[in-house]
């Protein structure tokens, strides 16, 4: 489940973010969005638990690519690392705003609509906030 997985990259990626960042700005940003993916990633499950559902619950590692762009992180020196986090989480959230609003819009599952509704402004904000963080050039000057 794709949502799921853009949860634990967050998750992920934020842990590496809190220690491996330079600027105190982007390890605040990386906290806040570690603890709103967990507080997603508890909403998601807990939507999914319910004997009447048919949709399988998501697995618990991630994907192979977004796996990769966590090793990425893990390999990528202090000096490179917060414009590429920045960059890697603006790309995972994006996504995830995607899935969720496409979702909220035309789910069939009620519990998982509003999970995927109550995400999207969360998404929406902190695809914005992590992007006013990055330097104008890596984001096309907007």
């Amino acid at each position: 489940m794709a949502a799921s997985d853009a949860n634990l990259y967050q998750i992920k990626a934020a842990q590496f973010a809190v220690t491996k960042a330079q600027r105190d700005d982007v390890k605040a940003y990386a906290k806040r969005v570690q603890t709103e993916a967990q507080i997603a990633q508890k909403a998601l499950m807990a939507a999914l638990r319910n004997d009447q559902r048919t949709i399988k619950a998501p697995s618990s590692s991630l994907s192979s690519d977004r796996a990769a762009l966590v090793k990425l992180l893990q390999k990528t020196p202090r000096g490179s690392f917060d414009n590429l986090y920045l960059s890697q989480s603006a790309q995972v959230l994006q996504a995830a705003w995607a899935i969720n609003k496409g979702y909220a819009q035309d789910g069939t599952d009620p519990a998982l609509k509003q999970v995927a509704g109550t995400a999207v402004p969360t998404l929406e904000q902190e695809l914005t906030n992590g992007k006013a963080l990055l330097p104008s050039a890596l984001t096309g000057g907007q």
